[in-house]
């Protein structure tokens, strides 16, 4: 567990490897996702519409939710509770939260172990 001081108050963050599954599949169906806005986003050529902004904003609440345990509000530890702290807050745990993500996704690259075979 690592406590986080931010703008008005503490976040404690679980290690990325230690989210329960249940809270880390949001998150590895969403990043399924992810490249196709990416390049939209990110091509500059056209602006952000509702459905990639809705998609991107909750992609960074689904990663919160994962890493966060506990936190010095008096809000419930929700997708709610977390769209109700002020928008520096919010700002400050993504920012957090994004450097954790390649933590947070699992692998699925094939095992180089000689023990492990990939073949029958």
């Amino acid at each position: 567990m690592q406590r986080v001081t931010v703008n008005g108050g503490w976040i404690d963050y679980r290690e990325p490897e230690d989210t329960p599954e249940r809270l880390r599949r949001r998150v590895t169906m969403l990043a399924s996702q992810a490249p196709a806005v990416a390049a939209r986003v990110s091509d500059g050529s056209e602006s952000i519409d509702e459905t990639d902004m809705a998609f991107l904003l909750g992609f960074n609440d689904a990663v919160a939710m994962c890493l966060i345990m506990g936190w010095s509000w008096d809000l419930p530890l929700t997708v709610d509770g977390l769209q109700d702290l002020p928008g520096r807050v919010y700002d400050e745990i993504v920012q957090h939260c994004q450097t954790l993500i390649p933590r947070l996704l699992p692998s699925f690259a094939v095992d180089v172990d000689p023990k492990a075979p990939t073949e029958s």
